[in-house]
């Protein structure tokens, strides 16, 4: 009996049983579904921690308030940073290229006649450069605004399409925070709000000592800074801890991170619940093949005296064994092939209940594969015994 014999068999024996084959092929339709899911579910989680960071240099570096070392009880000796922190780091470090002091805090401002509580964050020079940030309409601040002090402000883009339809619209307006009115300046280009130490899209930004009065007492002031290297973001953080070791009393009150780090974790954090849910896919996937191996038994169990006459005929125990792995796998691309098709139905579902999906080829591919292998290996053993059926004893059974 030829290859092409075979698979008539094959063909003619999956269309006599059409609803055994749907029941059949059912389990390698939901792993394969499952598995195309978690793979865009994970890639969606990954592409999420990359947004994130966008524009963020990872060769950025902040100084922080140590939480594990302050507490109430000594508040009292912590030394906030200051300009000249900032000013001494930069003037010995020989591997910064730029720093900027933060101060941050949220305060009711008043705009376009209405009133909110926004982050407030006071900076000094550069904070654009190291942050990455661009002006999209009108000014930065610039040296003149943080030396003389004057009430102007740059504002994130999503307040101000909020309030003023378009962020072009915004430039000249003036927004009340306290008694006193400070003027737009600029509008930042949208960035999508990371974790690089502000939400620059909702923030205002003033110059540091303007800024600083409005804050008060209320804000712990942050150090950001960005190191000229990757390689050499370990020597940055030394540079500036050494600077502070000496500049304040107990420098163990801030502690120095990188956002290379940050990066990091994020991902590997993203990518360990990506093997995580791909597990619990390949689980579903077991056991439709567990399905296949039950229901090809019995097919051998009911179909023995067929084998039997097969075998009487001249039929090899290789030709019987490829039979019904063949049945095993055409049985699998139908249920990988279903699960393919249907996935593409579901991710406008998934899209509308804001779960973060990316829809990736590699994933259908990677899905499908899954489901011919583990179908069809499955189907090995059931197919093992049919061939060793003895022809006389398979004539027999009734």
């Amino acid at each position: 009996m030829n290859f092409l014999e075979t698979c008539r068999i094959v063909v003619l024996n999956l269309l006599e049983n059409k609803f055994k084959v749907f029941l059949t092929s059912l389990g390698i339709f939901v792993g394969t579904m499952t598995i195309i899911m978690v793979i865009a579910i994970g890639k969606g989680g990954e592409k999420q921690v990359l947004d994130q960071f966008t524009g963020l240099s990872a060769e950025t570096v902040y100084v922080n308030l140590n939480y594990e070392k302050f507490d109430a009880e000594n508040a009292d000796k912590l030394e906030k940073l200051t300009l000249d922190h900032v000013n001494q780091i930069k003037a010995e470090s020989v591997s910064i290229v730029d720093i900027y002091l933060l101060n941050s805090s949220y305060k009711e401002v008043t705009i376009a006649n209405k009133n909110e509580y926004v982050e407030i964050n006071a900076v000094s020079e550069n904070y654009d450069k190291v942050s990455n940030l661009e002006i999209e309409f009108g000014e930065e601040l610039n040296e003149e605004d943080q030396l003389s002090g004057k009430n102007v402000v740059v504002i994130g883009g999503k307040l101000a399409q909020k309030y003023y339809g378009v962020s072009e619209a915004a430039i000249g307006e003036n927004i009340k925070i306290g008694n006193n009115l400070y003027k737009i300046k600029g509008v930042l280009k949208g960035k999508g709000d990371g974790i690089q130490g502000l939400n620059p899209d909702s923030s205002i930004f003033l110059p540091y000592e303007t800024g600083k009065k409005i804050i008060g007492d209320s804000g712990i002031p942050r150090i950001i800074g960005l190191s000229d290297s990757i390689d050499n973001i370990g020597k940055t953080k030394k540079e500036i801890m050494s600077t502070l070791n000496y500049m304040l009393d107990d420098a163990t009150f801030y502690m120095i991170d990188d956002a290379g780090s940050r990066i990091e974790a994020a991902l590997s954090s993203a990518k360990t619940m990506n093997v995580l849910l791909i597990s619990v896919g390949m689980i579903v996937f077991i056991v439709g093949g567990i399905g296949i191996m039950n229901v090809l038994f019995l097919s051998v169990r009911e179909r023995t005296r067929e084998i039997g006459i097969l075998k009487a005929l001249g039929s090899q125990n290789n030709e019987i064994l490829q039979q019904f792995i063949l049945e095993s796998a055409i049985i699998s691309c139908i249920g990988g092939l279903a699960g393919v098709i249907v996935s593409q139905f579901v991710f406008p579902i998934l899209t509308m209940t804001n779960v973060a999906v990316v829809d990736t080829i590699e994933g259908k591919v990677m899905a499908f594969a899954f489901a011919v292998v583990t179908g069809t290996l499955f189907g090995i053993y059931p197919a093992y015994k049919a061939s060793k059926l003895k022809p006389i004893e398979a004539l027999l059974v009734e």
